[in-house]
């Protein structure tokens, strides 16, 4: 009787459904499928359960583990009751998903636009974009399960063998009417000027306008017509699918630059590395420039040639040793004996990118300072002396408001300059870590994810949309800067 029972309950439990995490067992590539595309197909051993999560890594090197990789994109497993579904086409890069019958499905969108499958799925196929063209990259799909447990599979190199054969044809009378315009009305206008100026007595020379054409007339063509053309581009919907052939579409652009996924993080970050940056390059030049003033000091020209290196060596070559010393396999880690990865962190990237500008910048600063305190008479720090005035009182009430006429106009050209530094934020990080094709990366300021929606994404009217919205920035913080400092009157 025992045995009877012992065996009934041993059948029972064999015929229980085991819990049993979906893994994937086939990951393939095809990189025919369009230009700057690669497409991936996954499968799994087992229909997926809701909340499992795909993220798909790319990498230049075959992918052990996601440290040494990019994140793509992700698709996630769950309702998709009330959730668009775009048809093919309709997004950046499409996905299709199989629930067992054989029959491929679009996935669904949720709101910040991750693709969505439904319960049950056992493989996903994926158009990815975004890609280098004729360069080899590793592919690697990593799923997380509800309760947390991750897979990552094996890395699958590919590359996109298409190359972009849309001949594209660019009517372009009407831009050289336009440049053609410009000229002969700068022309015109310079003509009429002198004509004024010389029959009311203002001036003697008959050539003085004559002079200042060439400057003006290239200011007009290469300055101020792109300026407005790109701010006319900014109401279109020019993009690199009908480019010559963009339509106005009134704000749109605009609308879709303040939705966009991260506006306020970028905006933040931009405000925050301008303002850290700015601060710091003053703060750390003046100090070095009364340092190098300092009638106490031996060896001026030595530390002055030393400090100024920085700004000597071309930028980009400086950014790229920083970016290797920061490397895994670099210099910090092999000094400190760690194996730190800080530009794969959000905030350990942020903070080195801030470092390595400010390492940068602080030689300008110095060297502007140092001219406008040789500027200063010697006679009132000498009086000063004899009154007894210590130090920090003469720097307080006699050098600071002395050197207002300098530090003004610097702060607002550094603080133009840190805002629109594009190669640092470039060369260094390239915008990220967390890369993301519906928004910017952790370390992108405006001007670098701007690049990323008109050269990777080929959203020309969107790109210039921003462009504008930054223009605006600038041009409102400066006004407001100038009213508040009376930086005009202080040059002056």
């Amino acid at each position: 009787m025992k045995r009877v029972f012992v065996i009934t309950i041993l059948s029972f439990l064999f015929l229980l459904p085991i819990g049993h995490a979906s893994e994937i067992i086939g990951i393939e590539a095809d990189g025919d499928v369009g230009y700057r595309q690669v497409g991936l197909i996954w499968t799994t051993d087992s229909p997926t359960e809701e909340g499992t999560l795909f993220e798909i890594w790319v990498s230049n090197a075959s992918i052990v583990d996601t440290a040494n990789a990019t994140k793509h994109s992700e698709v996630r497993v769950g309702n998709v009751s009330g959730i668009i579904q775009p048809d093919i086409g309709e997004w950046y890069d499409d996905c299709l998903f199989d629930s067992g019958e054989g029959d491929w499905t679009p996935v669904h969108r949720d709101l910040d636009g991750t693709a969505v499958v439904s319960v049950g799925a056992i493989g996903v196929n994926c158009t990815l974009t975004g890609l280098p063209s004729g360069i080899e990259i590793y592919l690697a799909v990593k799923s997380t399960t509800p309760n947390g447990e991750s897979f990552l599979s094996s890395s699958i190199s590919s590359s996109s063998t298409m190359s972009d054969e849309e001949i594209i044809v660019i009517e372009t009378s009407p831009y050289v009417f336009a440049i053609g315009s410009i000229a002969l009305s700068v022309l015109i206008l310079l003509f009429v000027l002198r004509w004024m100026d010389y029959r009311d007595g203002r001036t003697t020379s008959r050539f003085a306008h004559l002079y200042i054409a060439p400057a003006i007339l290239a200011l007009s063509v290469l300055t101020f017509y792109p300026v407005l053309y790109g701010i006319w581009l900014s109401f279109t919907n020019a993009d690199q699918s009908h480019l010559g052939d963009q339509s106005f579409i009134g704000i749109d652009n605009f609308i879709t630059v303040i939705s966009t996924s991260g506006f306020f993080r970028v905006t933040g970050f931009t405000l925050i590395w301008s303002v850290v940056n700015v601060a710091a390059h003053i703060g750390f030049g003046l100090l070095l420039a009364m340092a190098l003033n300092s009638d106490d000091l031996k060896g001026k020209t030595a530390y002055r040639t030393a400090l100024l290196l920085p700004w000597a060596i071309p930028s980009y070559i400086s950014v790229l040793v920083w970016r290797g010393l920061y490397e895994p396999a670099g210099a910090l880690n092999d000094f400190l004996g760690t194996n730190m990865n800080l530009l794969a962190d959000a905030n350990g990237a942020r903070i080195v990118v801030i470092l390595v500008n400010i390492w940068l910048g602080i030689p300008f600063m110095m060297m502007s300072i140092s001219g406008a305190l040789q500027a200063l008479p010697k006679d009132m720090y000498e009086a000063a002396e004899v009154d007894g005035i210590n130090k920090f009182s003469r720097f307080r009430y006699l050098t600071l408001p002395n050197l207002k006429s300098a530090l003004v106009p610097l702060s607002l050209l550094g603080f133009i300059w840190t805002f629109n530094m594009f190669n640092v934020i470039y060369l260094m990080t390239d915008g990220g870590p967390n890369l993301d094709f519906d928004g910017p990366g952790s370390t992108d300021i405006l001007i670098t994810y701007v690049y990323d929606v008109a050269f990777r994404d080929g959203a020309y009217g969107v790109a210039a949309a921003w462009s504008v919205v930054i223009f605006v920035m600038l041009v409102v913080f400066s006004w407001t800067y100038m009213k508040k400092t009376n930086a005009t009157e202080a040059v002056t």
